[in-house]
């Protein structure tokens, strides 16, 4: 089950934050000064070519550090074969790409959407980011100045930076991991204790690829946390394939063992982060159920139509099961207590700037400042 989504993408960066109870200690006095202005620089348009996104467009607090998009859009408007993966505890994970194993280094993964070319998912220059930040000095050059004991900006310290704030979105405050700690089952509701004994039985083997206190984990720790779950089947050359743009692990390996495998993901606040699968197109989270249930997908339309259960490369462990509709209900209520509480008061994950478009229930915290405008008298290129 994997993520991504948000709003409207054009113009929307203030994302107002919302607290996620971090499961870690409170950030030292001496990494603080860089989260801070990680927190300005995760929210802050100007980290985008045109002006038109934050890091915080695609990675919402409001949707469980993703968005609502199920595949999203680069900064002209053309659509990605992938979804956003949630930012929600990425700290702990091994890896932070969907489709490939290079990237361990969280400073050099944030380093890939800023500056990427094809697709322009934030289209930004070094030279460009750098200029736009002095320019805005009676901001940044403080909180550089308390971060770096230098007002010198430098993409190393934006990355630095960036990376010391995805640190602190981190969180286990799920009904699931309280009744593990407490050892107290009063924390599941009845239809959730149960649907917790269908996740860890035999006949579903869910534990199987979700264990660990994140459930992105193999219990055979000689497995690789990658999988082809089944979800395309489409033919090509007497056997079956992913689509092209989207072929996981052999994107980057050139092996076709690989196709369709993609990371295991976390299934903490997985109901908050819909659409689901790696490419977004499970609408719902009992269709990514059903489609487990059948041993791999069946689509019966469009340009992808086959069976993903015949892929040659499916996961052994994707045989298929059956599950009454009463099952189904209890698996799906057991996915509810791993969601994480949002509660509506503004707090360290708050966005520092107004909001270009004011949405809904969304409030500006006090004294916000007004968010850059892209004029188009810049040299982008």
């Amino acid at each position: 089950m994997y993520i991504t989504k948000c709003v409207s993408w054009i113009v929307i960066s203030c994302i107002v934050g919302a607290k996620l109870a971090i499961a870690a200690s409170a950030p030292t006095s001496v990494s603080a000064p860089k989260i801070e202005l990680g927190r300005y620089l995760f929210n802050d348009v100007r980290l985008s070519k045109f002006g038109n996104r934050s890091c915080a467009l695609c990675h919402s607090p409001f949707h469980g550090w993703s968005n609502t998009f199920s595949k999203t859009p680069d900064i002209h408007g053309n659509i990605s074969a992938l979804n956003t993966p949630s930012l929600l505890n990425a700290v702990d994970f091994t890896t932070y790409m969907q489709g490939s194993r290079d990237l361990t280094d969280l400073a050099e993964t944030i380093k890939r959407p800023l500056l990427s070319t094809s697709p322009e998912e934030m289209g930004m220059k070094e030279q460009l980011l750098v200029s736009r930040l002095q320019r805005e000095s009676l901001l940044y050059a403080p909180l550089f100045m308390s971060a770096f004991g230098s007002t010198q900006i430098t993409l190393e310290k934006v990355l630095q930076a960036l990376a010391e704030y995805v640190k602190t979105i981190r969180s286990t405050d799920t009904s699931y991991h309280r009744y593990l700690e407490q050892a107290d089952i009063n924390q599941l509701t009845p239809a959730q204790q149960k649907g917790l004994v269908l996740f860890k039985s035999e006949r579903l083997n869910c534990t199987a690829c979700h264990s660990g206190v994140l459930l992105n984990r193999r219990t055979d720790a000689r497995e690789t946390d990658f999988a082809n779950t089944g979800l395309y089947g489409i033919e090509s050359e007497g056997g079956y394939i992913y689509p092209p743009a989207a072929s996981g692990l052999q994107s980057t390996s050139g092996r076709i063992e690989d196709n369709g495998k993609f990371r295991i993901p976390s299934l903490i606040n997985v109901t908050a982060t819909g659409p689901w699968g790696h490419d977004g197109s499970f609408s719902t989270l009992g269709a990514v159920i059903d489609s487990y249930a059948r041993g791999g997908r069946l689509t019966v339309s469009g340009a992808n139509q086959g069976d993903g259960k015949k892929h040659l490369q499916k996961d052994p462990l994707i045989t298929g099961f059956n599950l009454t509709p009463l099952e189904r209900s209890q698996l799906l209520r057991f996915l509810e207590a791993l969601a994480i509480p949002v509660p509506p008061q503004l707090t360290q994950h708050a966005s520092p700037f107004c909001a270009l478009v004011q949405l809904p229930g969304r409030v500006d915290v006090a004294n916000c400042i007004l968010p850059f405008i892209y004029r188009g008298n810049e040299n982008t290129h």
